[in-house]
């Protein structure tokens, strides 16, 4: 199996504090940094700079409020891994001269208004790819609850058969946050072989004997997305979202109906 690439920040979280603190230094390290991040936007590559210029926005704002940088040491396992509220690191400001706090100010003020803008178009793509990405649930949606199935993508353009495993787990020493896990099982143009072979054949679940009982989604893109750094990032937020209001409301139904 190939090496996960390392994820890291393209701009250092600490980046508005470099010593000495100088406004058109800084001015000049966030517009190169929003140019590399345009440049994937423009491609509708949506992470890993979601993440990321979600938590310089937060990091503005409780610079201002708090006097607190915020960082993190999060190792992240993929490209739209979130970061949790529990995850992020309180700095307190070092002191700063008169002259660093004026040059703060105007960083601050120059910058908010920046990655505002910026977080603004990204959400609005953002949206976009979950708006034009659908899961249609084609069996065994009685087994929902198990946090675990297939999904399967027909590429008509390519002729190329995508299919993935997915599962819904608490990350380890977490019992309030959800994951959804998502494991490539096959990439190619089948012959001769149907999806039940497939997934008998490369499911890492097909030792247990419940696998073949699993749901089995199909997704279907209406606009062209990049794999990777969107369709993807939005299959997993759009089977937890279905998965656990399919649960939760088929709980609420039973509760109801025995009163």
């Amino acid at each position: 199996m190939p090496r996960k690439k390392k994820i890291s920040f393209k701009l250092n979280p600490e980046w508005l504090l470099k010593e000495p603190v100088d406004f058109e230094y800084n001015k000049y390290t966030l517009l190169d940094y929003l140019q590399k991040c345009e440049k994937n936007l423009d491609n509708l590559e949506i992470y890993p700079d979601f993440v990321e210029i979600s938590l310089h926005l937060a990091n503005i704002q409780s610079i201002v409020k708090e006097n607190i940088l915020l960082s993190t040491n999060k190792k992240f396992e993929s490209l739209d891994d979130e970061i949790l509220l529990k995850e992020l690191v309180p700095i307190k400001l070092r002191q700063l001269s008169k002259e660093e706090e004026t040059e703060l100010e105007k960083t601050l003020k120059y910058s908010g208004n920046k990655l505002f803008d910026f977080f603004n178009i990204a959400k609005s793509i953002w949206n976009l790819a979950f708006d034009n990405i659908e899961l249609v649930i084609k069996k065994n949606k009685k087994n929902l609850i198990s946090g675990s199935g297939y999904i399967y993508y027909l590429d008509i353009g390519n002729s190329v058969l995508y299919l993935w495993e997915y599962q819904i787990k608490k990350p380890k020493g977490d019992n309030q946050n959800n994951k959804t896990h998502l494991n490539k099982l096959y990439e190619g143009t089948p012959k001769d072989i149907s999806l039940s072979q497939l997934i008998d054949q490369h499911s890492s679940l097909n030792n247990t004997e419940f696998y073949k009982d699993l749901p089995l989604f199909e997704m279907r893109v209406y606009q062209k997305f990049p794999m990777e750094q969107t369709i993807v990032p939005m299959i997993k937020r759009k089977i937890m979202s279905y998965v656990f209001q399919v649960v939760n409301y088929e709980k609420s139904d039973s509760f109801d109906s025995e009163r």
